[in-house]
This record gives structure tokens, C-alpha cells and sequence, in this order.
């Protein structure tokens, strides 16, 4: 018997009334058969739902792990009466699902519990869904140079961020035809959301503009470079 906290990320139907749960916990990415709890009167049907977080009890048997005892933690029901925070949840369990791999779960799993915290609490959706993307960037060995000019080095003279280019860049490299031009804020935001540890995330929140440009551009990048497409942005990108 194996006991682990996790929070629910999928859901998938699984013959009569089983499902498929997959949960990310704090060191690892974990999946189990759940039977019969896509039934009404199943004792552990609220401790499976998406997005919460629960205690669960599984055994390992011939077709592998099966959930015994599911106990609900938290339900994070305010963000189930948000449209917009629960497009954002799909996006951040979507990414999850999508690009990462266990051993990367260890450090990542604060930030996304964070996320999920944040949303529940009212934080910006938009906002939370660029830091998050940020960080699973990070984990995963994507992350963009936001610390000086990518082509030469240089700290000062920052006009413009490129995904294309792996992040910065300066007045001295920039190209009219390749680049465009940021202002302060803009660049800010770049710096700040590659850059924010756990003590400081989700302090700061950004306008819709803003938040949506960022996004569309992370979600260019993890097509062009991770070859990796979000279902969930097509709903996100009608709030």
C-alpha cells in the first residue's frame, strides 16, 4: 500500500465507470485506475475530480496501481465558479501533462501548487497562466535569457525580446526586420516572470493586453521549439 497528497491534473474515462487519474504530488507524477468512481454513489468520486487536491491510498497489482482510499483536501471551489481561472487551470494542467517529466517534478510542484493557491484567492487567471508558463519553461530546460543581450552579451541599451533569438536584445543587435521594439514595462514583465522565485510569485499582476501578447509568444515558442500545441489557449484567448 502506498499513501501520497497530490492534486488531480486528468481524467479519463476508463471502461464502466473507471477512470484514469493522473496526479502531480510533490515528487513525482503518479497515475492510477480509479473503478467505479465516475459512478454518483462512490465514496471516492470527490477526491478524483479535476483540480482538486487529495490523500490517496493505492495498491500495485497485476495491471498496476489501483486507488483504494481517496480523501478530498481541498476542492479550490472558488475557482470552479471562475471561467476565466478555470481556463487557466486547463492551461496549467495541460502544460503539466504535455511537457513534464518526473524528474523534474520535485521543483516544480511549489510553483504549481502556488498557481493553483493563487487562482483560488482571486489572483489575475491571465497573469498566473504567463508565470506559470514561465516556470515549466524553466523546468524544462527552455528557459529564454532575460539577463543581458543574447547576441553580444550586453546588459544595457535592452529594446526588444525575441523568443526566436532566446530572449534579449539590444539597441547594438536589434533588426527592424527580425525585432520588435519594447518599452520598459514590457521588458519588465519578460525579466520578471523568467526571473521571480516562490517567496515573490504572484505579486505582481499585468493588464489582459499584456498578459495575452506574452502568451500568445510562449505559446509560438513551445510549437516551434518543444513542437508541443495547447489545446487549452483557444479558450483562453476569448476572455
Amino acid at each position: 500500500m502506498i499513501e501520497f497528497e497530490g492534486i488531480v491534473i486528468r481524467v479519463t474515462p476508463f471502461r464502466d465507470k473507471d477512470a484514469i487519474v493522473n496526479v502531480i504530488s510533490k515528487d513525482k507524477l503518479r497515475s492510477f485506475l480509479a473503478r467505479g468512481v465516475l459512478k454518483l454513489e462512490s465514496k471516492n468520486a470527490s477526491s478524483v475530480n479535476m483540480f482538486v487536491k487529495s490523500r490517496f491510498q493505492v495498491s500495485k497489482g497485476k495491471e498496476g496501481f489501483s486507488l483504494r482510499v481517496g480523501e478530498l483536501l481541498n476542492s479550490y471551489e472558488r475557482i470552479k465558479t471562475n471561467l476565466n481561472a478555470l481556463a487557466v487551470m486547463d492551461l496549467v494542467g495541460e502544460l503539466t501533462n504535455k511537457m513534464i517529466q518526473t524528474e523534474e517534478v520535485q521543483s516544480l510542484f511549489p510553483f504549481f501548487e502556488k498557481t493553483i493557491d493563487l487562482l483560488n484567492d482571486g489572483f489575475d487567471p491571465l497573469s498566473a497562466a504567463i508565470l506559470y508558463f514561465a516556470r515549466i519553461l524553466l523546468e524544462t530546460g527552455y528557459g529564454l535569457d532575460v539577463d543581458n543581450c543574447v547576441s553580444c552579451g550586453k546588459t544595457s541599451q535592452i529594446v526588444s525580446f525575441s523568443y526566436k533569438d532566446g530572449g534579449f536584445i539590444c539597441s547594438d543587435c536589434f533588426d527592424p526586420l527580425k525585432h520588435e521594439k519594447l518599452n520598459s514595462r514590457q521588458l519588465k514583465i519578460w525579466r520578471y516572470i523568467f526571473k521571480v522565485d516562490l517567496a515573490n510569485y504572484g505579486k505582481v499582476s499585468f493588464e489582459k493586453q499584456e498578459t495575452l501578447k506574452v502568451l500568445n509568444e510562449l505559446a509560438e515558442f513551445v510549437t516551434d521549439v518543444a513542437q508541443v500545441e495547447l489545446k487549452s489557449l483557444k479558450l483562453l484567448r476569448k476572455l
